[in-house]
């Protein structure tokens, strides 16, 4: 019975096959301190980029709000032509004027027949100031300026004039020339001291000013501008009249002012009354000492 029993075979046992050796995975979980430093500056170089990207928009929107589009535009434009142009631009100035107010009219009735033109040159204004003089600074100073002289005419009256009919003349009798006005045209400071104090530099100038223009006074009056505008006078007045009138004509000139004391001899007279404009008032706060020769401030 036992033969007859089919055999089974014997089932094999499982096999286990070792996968192939594979080469270890290493994690490195360290830090490396050269592409850490490259990497933190990069963004610190990115970081500043956009600050003052951020800081340029703020500047142009500051300009926008205080000089307006039109000069922010002009700017931009200016600067773009200048780089792409690589040249220079030319200086520029706005000028903003405001209206013009009219103070007074006063009625001027003068022959001005002399103006004389004057310069001076190297006008040295030192200023000693401050302890042990530390904030002395000194400056040099060019002016040129005009003295003009003439007849006033609104002095004349009806006896200013008189007709002869017998030698068919007529005599006119003037007031005595004197300075009608004196000015400076322009003045210009050099030659700046070098000095680390906060001075005013115009104080030095208006200092300046004023003696160019007393000495421009003088000197007009020491060469003679009073006796060449006594003859330019003579010479106006006389021409003016004979071609009015067709008859002689002769000019005299009233000493002192009054028509009585007429004489046709050229008469100067420094002691005649200057024009406000030829007596210069000192800079405020400062005072001349003439025994000294020295300019002091008072105020």
């Amino acid at each position: 019975m036992e033969s007859d029993k089919e055999t089974r075979p014997t089932p094999a046992s499982p096999t286990y096959n070792q996968p192939a050796s594979q080469p270890p995975i290493i994690i490195n979980t360290g830090k490396n301190d050269d592409v850490d430093e490259q990497e933190y500056a990069v963004r610190r170089r990115e970081g500043l980029f956009a600050l003052l990207g951020c800081l340029g928009v703020l500047v142009l929107l500051a300009a926008v709000l205080i000089f307006g589009p039109a000069a922010l535009i002009s700017s931009v434009i200016n600067s773009a032509r200048g780089l792409f142009n690589l040249s220079p631009m030319p200086t520029s100035a706005n000028v903003i004027d405001t209206p013009t107010i009219i103070n007074s009219v006063l009625p001027l009735g003068q022959l001005v027949t002399v103006s004389v033109q004057l310069a001076k040159a190297d006008i040295q204004v030192a200023v000693q100031a401050g302890l042990l003089n530390t904030c002395s600074f000194s400056a040099d100073h060019v002016a040129v300026g005009a003295v003009e002289a003439g007849v006033d005419l609104s002095q004349l009256d009806n006896s200013a004039a008189r007709y002869d009919e017998t030698t068919e003349t007529y005599y006119l009798t003037l007031p005595v020339p004197h300075l009608t006005s004196c000015r400076i045209e322009f003045i210009r400071q050099y030659n700046r001291s070098f000095t680390t104090c906060p001075v005013d530099w115009d104080e030095a100038r208006l200092l300046a000013n004023y003696t160019a223009l007393n000495d421009f006074r003088n000197t007009a009056i020491e060469g003679g501008i009073l006796e060449r505008a006594e003859r330019e006078a003579r010479l106006v007045i006389e021409s003016f009249v004979r071609a009015l009138t067709q008859k002689n004509v002769v000019v005299a000139f009233a000493r002192n002012g009054t028509q009585s004391d007429a004489t046709d001899e050229p008469t100067v007279t420094r002691a005649a009354s200057l024009p406000p404009s030829c007596v210069p008032q000192a800079p405020q706060g400062w005072a001349y000492f003439e025994q000294e020769r020295v300019w002091r401030k008072v105020g």
